[in-house]
């Protein structure tokens, strides 16, 4: 008899998964949809809401696993712009100079501010040590252009932790958050590649967007992303229009590690 209940049993748990799957996989704007047809869509929603907190709270174990500190202080020789296209901090920027269109080459990289990357989710890969350089994975990103936030250290570990919130759910989302907390929720997906600005409910003045990013082992510190999430790079070139994005290059870690 115990065995005919421990099958039933069995059955039973495994019809409930697969109807919480179901319910999580329910996109959020059909729900949406339902709900405004008069629908009862709580249960669907608790469901989505149950596995966001589960995978947020495997990932913050998994970033909280693995120290990777970085010395932000030593780029403040390289702030000062314009540099000199001569330093060994321009060259490992820059690159070796193109055939044609040098002079605008050089000012990118010689006039171009330094600004730091946050990182607001990334493939759990990130998060740990590895060897293996060539290997990428996605990371949605946020950058500030203006010259109060732009390497503002505390700004912008304020705007990831509220941004990681609103993801696990801690608190509510804002409307002018949700298209980039539901880009955080979808950092696997390849065909997701939305970009825009901050939503001002966080961004406390700042002209910050944000985008997804592919990142190379080979190009982090030590292989994986930072403790505080943060990369710097060189822009070169602030957005005129709200619709374009600023452009950015890596800085080698050699100028930012100890």
């Amino acid at each position: 008899m115990g065995f005919f209940k421990n099958q039933l049993d069995n059955f039973k748990q495994s019809i409930e998964n697969q109807l919480d799957n179901f319910k999580q996989s329910v996109p959020d704007e059909r729900l949406d949809e339902l709900e405004a047809q008069g629908y009862d869509v709580s249960e669907y929603r608790k469901a989505k809401q149950n596995a966001r907190s589960a995978k947020n709270a495997i990932l913050e174990e998994i970033r909280n696993a693995h120290e990777n500190c970085t010395n932000l202080t030593k780029l403040e020789p390289y702030m000062k712009t314009p540099r000199n296209i001569e330093s060994e901090f321009f060259k490992a920027v820059a690159g070796k100079a193109p055939w044609f269109g040098k002079d605008k080459w050089r000012r990118k990289y010689s006039e171009g501010p330094i600004v730091y990357r946050g990182v607001v989710a990334a493939q759990s890969e990130l998060y740990k040590p590895s060897d293996k350089g060539e290997d990428a994975f996605y990371a949605v990103t946020i950058v500030a252009v203006d010259k109060a936030h732009q390497c503002n250290e505390e700004w912008m570990q304020r705007v990831i932790k509220q941004l990681q919130d609103m993801q696990a759910g801690k608190v509510d989302t804002p409307s002018d958050c949700a298209e980039l907390v539901d880009m955080m929720d979808e950092v696997d997906n390849e065909g997701d590649w939305r970009t825009g600005m901050l939503g001002m409910s966080i961004a406390e003045g700042a002209e910050a967007y944000y985008r997804k990013d592919v990142f190379f082992r080979k190009n982090l510190p030590n292989g994986f992303l930072p403790t505080n999430g943060i990369l710097p790079q060189v822009c070169t070139n602030i957005p005129v229009k709200e619709s374009h994005l600023p452009l950015t290059d890596d800085i080698p870690v050699q100028f930012y590690m100890d």
